[in-house]
């Protein structure tokens, strides 16, 4: 696999050490390597230095387009290297303070509001799902970042918002997209380990919110509405209830209590697996895909979803380590009840 880290324009490699992270719970992608200060047939060094724009491609394919984080120079008798640590592009919205205009919209839908706040930095936003409706009126809060603030939107409709590796924010659901290669006990798998729990779980959630009062409405208008999901994998009492972000509807306040259902309960139920290499028969491995895990140590046989991807490069060679949850954990879909033989 030849990897390449292009600093305003210019290729670097002589790589001693490489690791890529990409995750579908991250606004932004980061890359962390070590290298020569020189590389065979170059007479000048180049320099790196912080905020300079770069790119990281593995075999030609971008996997993160964004900024030098931090230049490492370091020394001792016998060598001189460097690290350079990176993001996304999309780490600004992390980063900043979310800015625009009055700090208020109104009927405005979430593609709309992100575009509104992205633009600035140059950042461009493409959906691959719906964004659902419109809000009444949404208010940026005194000291939230961009992504705080889309983020807090994005989970009131259900969706993702992830770096595209190109330097943009995609909004999208959970993929249904299975890949060929699976992964098997016994054969491609090197190590893996799970953890499922009911600890940040619960056996109700009820979110409630209340609707917009004035001197023309009714007390009945302005009472709190509810919505409550059940998770049957809990059999004891252990109520959770939330308070709706913004104001809505039974139907949008049972969404909200969905999204909170599914994503403890994909978080609850996590599998860390390690391979060689960093593809498979489709390309590289990538976050927001399925793939099929079977392990009678671990007691899983089913497809899992991809949430994140670390490729690695040392003196052992090149690995990826994968973490897995359920494909349920980030759609609005009900909780399946477990099998007795399963451990999901």
């Amino acid at each position: 696999m030849k990897v390449t880290l292009t600093v305003n324009g210019k290729e670097y490699s002589g790589w001693k050490t490489v690791s890529i992270t990409r995750s579908m719970e991250s606004a932004a992608g980061t890359f962390d390597v070590s290298l020569t200060e020189k590389w065979s047939g170059q007479e000048e060094s180049w320099p790196i230095l912080p905020g300079s724009a770069c790119v990281v491609s593995i075999d030609g394919e971008t996997v993160i387009s964004g900024y030098v984080d931090d230049f490492i120079p370091s020394f001792d008798a016998r060598s001189h290297t460097i690290r350079v640590t990176g993001r996304d592009k999309t780490c600004d919205l992390v980063d900043c303070s979310a800015i625009w205009k009055a700090g208020q919209w109104q009927n405005r839908n979430l593609l709309q509001i992100a575009r509104d706040l992205c633009s600035p930095f140059g950042i461009t936003v493409k959906a691959e799902t719906s964004v659902g409706a419109a809000f009444k009126t949404l208010t940026i809060q005194a000291g939230e970042s961009v992504f705080e603030v889309l983020e807090s939107a994005a989970r009131q409709r259900g969706v993702l918002l992830v770096s595209n590796g190109m330097g943009g924010l995609l909004i999208t659901r959970a993929s249904d997209t299975l890949i060929k290669t699976a992964l098997i006990e016994g054969e491609n798998l090197l190590s893996a380990s799970g953890q499922f729990s009911h600890k940040d779980r619960f056996s109700q959630y009820r979110v409630m919110g209340e609707n917009a009062g004035s001197d023309f409405t009714t007390a009945q208008h302005n009472a709190k509405a509810s919505a409550t999901v059940t998770d049957k994998a809990i059999k004891r009492h252990r109520p959770l209830v939330i308070m709706a972000e913004q104001q809505g509807d039974a139907a949008k306040l049972k969404e909200r209590a969905q999204w909170e259902a599914n994503v403890r309960t994909g978080r609850g139920s996590t599998i860390q697996a390690v391979v060689q290499g960093w593809t498979h028969a489709d390309g590289l491995w990538k976050p927001n895909t399925r793939v099929h895990v079977t392990s009678k140590k671990l007691k899983v046989d089913r497809p899992m979803l991809i949430t994140s991807a670390t490729f690695t490069l040392d003196e052992a060679g090149t690995k990826t380590d994968l973490s897995l949850c359920l494909p349920d954990a980030f759609k609005l879909l009900p909780i399946p009840a477990p099998t007795e033989d399963s451990a999901l």
